[in-house]
């Protein structure tokens, strides 16, 4: 008797210590990055380091981790998370968590979606957006609004944590700030779980991504590469700049993303050498017979306008970077669009010499905005050395950009934070021209 009780206590005990642990993980956010040649990675986010198991059908595919749960409560930026991974099988074409369908890449990608510069901006002395209000930071309702469109991909130009500071107003009272988990937290992943949940994403990395400020995390959640714990900005005083990477989207359009995280625009030959190498890679990724976007934070060719110092062009370092590629025929003539964000609006230009691309900004996200622009007829604005405007169209709404290609015309709809569409501009890749209405 007194044998049977004890082993019935022993099984109870263990059913409790299962069944608590079990409880105790928890998957917390998961999401699915589109990295080089088209690669699908599937990311969770975990409260634990006990990975979970992914199904296809009947087939289990246990997810590997990519990075443990700080134990360190002193570390300057804490992440008490485990991430774990999984690069999607070949062949495999649905993948389930928790009996979740994942969103996964079509066989054929016919919209896309690009947003940039989306966490809410709390930054001392003199920044501090109303985190607390969805009109001055619209950015769960930009989810929710591109989630409805059901694109295919998105494209996220950069800048993705901007809780830098602590809170001293009404508008983001409450709010966490830094650079660890609950920032990410609440800057990214609440926010933008409508999109993570339906669409496989390219994340590109912004200057707030870089090692002296949000790098960490970056390696963590978002970079498309294995994690290597040498090169993932745990030192914040290092600087790791990733390798450029293609992204098919059909026999017609190709992807290639930078990594300009690491500009310093005080002083824009720091890095020049590492950049220019880095343009060199970008070159010999270009396929024949294919139009190009370069996908990267910084604008080498935008403008922007503050009543500090009024109008002034394009990030320099990367301009210089892209020129000094001694090819031929040259990079910048065999790019298309040149996409980023960086600048907190939305703009398209072209310039009136030739054998440059179209240049497009979508970092209307849900940054804080720029300073209103003011009318101007900027035909003819210098944004670098030789290189001047043809025609220009700005909007300082909140909002996204919509890529589709309907009987091989290209066109951008770029729409509001509710979805709703505000201009619809055609492009024309073979003289680098657009039309917008």
């Amino acid at each position: 008797m007194f044998n049977k009780q004890l082993v019935s206590l022993i099984l109870m005990l263990l059913c409790i210590v299962f069944s608590t642990s079990s409880a105790q993980a928890k998957n917390l956010y998961s999401y699915v990055v589109v990295g080089p040649d088209n690669t699908q990675i599937i990311r969770v986010i975990a409260d634990t380091n006990r990975c979970p198991t992914l199904y296809s059908g009947n087939q289990a595919y246990v997810m590997t981790l990519r990075v443990a749960r700080d134990t360190n409560h002193d570390k300057p930026s804490y992440f008490p998370v485990g991430v774990c991974e999984l690069v999607k099988p070949i062949n495999v074409t649905q993948l389930t968590l928790d009996n979740q369908q994942l969103p996964l890449l079509p066989a054929h990608i016919n919209n896309i979606a690009v947003i940039g510069d989306t966490g809410c901006r709390i930054k001392a002395p003199f920044s501090y957006q109303s985190c607390n209000n969805p009109q001055e930071w619209p950015l769960a309702q930009v989810s929710q609004a591109i989630q409805k469109d059901k694109v295919d991909m998105v494209i996220h130009v950069g800048d993705y944590l901007y809780r830098e500071s602590r809170c001293i107003t009404t508008g983001c009272q409450g709010s966490v700030h830094g650079y660890g988990w609950e920032s990410w937290r609440e800057d990214v992943f609440k926010p933008l779980e409508s999109i993570m949940k339906s669409t496989p994403m390219v994340f590109v990395r912004g200057n707030h991504e870089a090692c002296r400020r949000a790098g960490e995390g970056w390696f963590r959640f978002l970079d498309p590469y294995p994690y290597h714990s040498q090169q993932s900005c745990l030192d914040s005083h290092s600087h790791v700049i990733d390798e450029p990477y293609s992204v098919v989207v059909s026999a017609s359009l190709q992807l290639v993303v930078f990594d300009s995280s690491e500009v310093q625009e005080l002083h824009p030959t720091q890095y020049l050498d590492e950049f220019t190498q880095t343009m060199h890679q970008v070159h010999r990724l270009l396929l024949p017979n294919t139009h190009h976007w370069l996908v990267m934070h910084h604008p080498a060719l935008g403008f922007s306008y503050s009543r500090l110092l009024t109008w002034n062009g394009g990030t320099t370092e990367i301009f210089n970077a892209i020129m000094r590629d001694n090819k031929s025929p040259s990079l910048m003539s065999e790019l298309d669009v040149l996409m980023q964000g960086h600048i907190h609006t939305f703009e398209m230009s072209n310039y009136q010499e030739p054998g440059f691309p179209i240049n497009i900004i979508s970092g209307m996200g849900g940054t804080q905005l720029e300073d209103h622009y003011p009318a101007k007829n900027l035909e003819g604005f210098s944004v670098e050395e030789g290189v001047h405007i043809k025609k220009e169209i700005t909007d300082q709404r909140f909002g996204y950009l919509v890529y589709t290609e309907t009987n091989n015309q290209p066109q951008f709809e770029v729409k509001d934070s509710e979805g709703h569409i505000e201009h619809t501009c055609s492009i024309n890749y073979s003289n680098k021209d657009f039309n917008c209405h």
